[in-house]
C-alpha cells in the first residue's frame, strides 16, 4: 500500500499542530502545576490559605494533554527509530536461526528421502 494513500489531506498540518502544541501544553501546565504547589507549599507557614493552589488543578489537565498531543506529534519519529534499531538485529537473529538450523532440516529431509526410497523398494519387491 502506498504511504500516500495512508495520509489524510491535513496531515501534515495536523502533525505540526500536535509537535507545536503538545511542548506549549505541556510547559503551561507544568508552570501552573508548579505555581499550585509552591502557593499550596508556602501556605504551610502562614495560616492563610492557599491562594494559588486551583492553578494545579488547571495544570494538571493541561500538562496531560500535551502529553497526549506529543505522543501522537511525534510517534512516527519514534516508531522509525525503534525499526532502524531493531531491524539489523531481527536480520542477525534470522540468519543465526537459519544457519543453526541447517544441519537439523538437512538430516530430517535426508531421512524423508531415505524413507521414501525404502517405501518404493518394498513396493517393487512385494510386484
Amino acid at each position: 500500500m502506498n504511504e500516500n494513500q495512508l495520509k489524510s489531506p491535513q496531515h501534515n498540518t495536523i502533525r505540526t499542530v500536535l509537535q507545536v502544541g503538545g511542548p506549549l501544553f505541556v510547559a503551561l501546565g507544568l508552570f501552573l502545576v508548579l505555581v499550585g504547589m509552591v502557593s499550596f507549599f508556602a501556605s504551610f507557614g502562614s495560616f492563610a490559605p492557599p491562594r494559588f493552589f486551583w492553578c494545579a488543578f488547571v495544570g494538571m489537565p493541561l500538562l496531560f494533554f500535551g502529553g497526549v498531543m506529543c505522543k501522537f506529534g511525534y510517534m512516527g519519529a519514534v516508531y522509525r527509530y525503534i525499526a532502524g534499531e531493531t531491524a539489523p538485529v531481527a536480520k542477525d537473529a534470522v540468519n543465526y536461526m537459519g544457519e543453526g538450523i541447517q544441519p537439523g532440516v538437512k538430516a530430517v529431509s535426508k531421512a524423508v528421502a531415505e524413507g521414501i526410497i525404502e517405501a518404493r523398494q518394498e513396493q517393487q519387491h512385494q510386484q
